[in-house]
């Protein structure tokens, strides 16, 4: 049950500015372009302990022309702390301090450990890479193919896991060339739908207390 609340969440909603605009084009990384991309982002997320923002979701559903909206706040700490808050149109919360994952649905609330889980301890994963960049962007489970675009970076993650790769044909990752830090993700799901999450409001290394992550 906790499972297909988490998996409603990620495909009620995750990533908005290369649905809502024309997606600009990219060329293909060099591998001078990839080590150096890599080294960026590999130092951005290090350095950054907490990250606090706002988010706006997206999900376009396969068998529908009509694309449901949501918005809310998105927590992050390392390591592997992180709150997606839903306040619009409903309220949701799923949150992990590392150890378990709590989820709020209406007056229900639920708890399990992370690695009850084979599937739920991957898709942590993901959550958590795809604002940080840790441990997703590098990792072996995927095979990534990087393209340069005018103001930011695409990084197209094939999951190479079964466990993954069951739920999601692909994953885009979207770096600016700014700052180096992900403003955007798409999921594709291997049902045709696409969930699109946009970062907005960006704080990064501000106080987070630890409780927000354990309720």
């Amino acid at each position: 049950m906790l499972l297909n609340k988490l998996m409603y969440m990620i495909g009620g909603g995750l990533l908005c500015s290369a649905t809502l605009f024309a997606q600009p084009a990219y060329q293909k990384a060099t591998e001078a372009q990839i080590r150096e991309i890599m080294a960026h982002i590999k130092q951005t997320s290090e350095a950054m302990q907490t990250m606090t923002c706002d988010f706006t979701q997206v999900k376009e559903l396969s068998f529908m022309d009509e694309k449901v909206t949501s918005e809310g706040k998105m927590y992050y700490k390392q390591t592997n702390k992180i709150r997606w808050e839903y306040m619009k149109p409903y309220t949701y919360v799923f949150a992990s301090d590392g150890q378990n994952v709590i989820t709020h649905s209406g007056n229900s609330t639920s708890k399990m450990p992370v690695r009850s889980s084979k599937l739920f301890s991957e898709i942590g994963k993901v959550m958590i890479g795809g604002v940080s960049g840790k441990g997703l962007i590098d990792s072996p489970d995927f095979s990534t193919e990087f393209g340069v675009g005018k103001e930011d970076y695409m990084i197209t993650l094939t999951p190479l896991k079964k466990e993954i790769k069951n739920l999601f044909s692909s994953i885009r990752v979207y770096v600016s060339r700014t700052d180096h830090r992900i403003h955007a993700v798409d999921l594709m799901e291997k049902s045709g739908d696409k969930t699109s999450i946009h970062l907005k409001n960006i704080r990064i290394n501000t106080p987070v207390d630890d409780e927000v992550f354990s309720r």
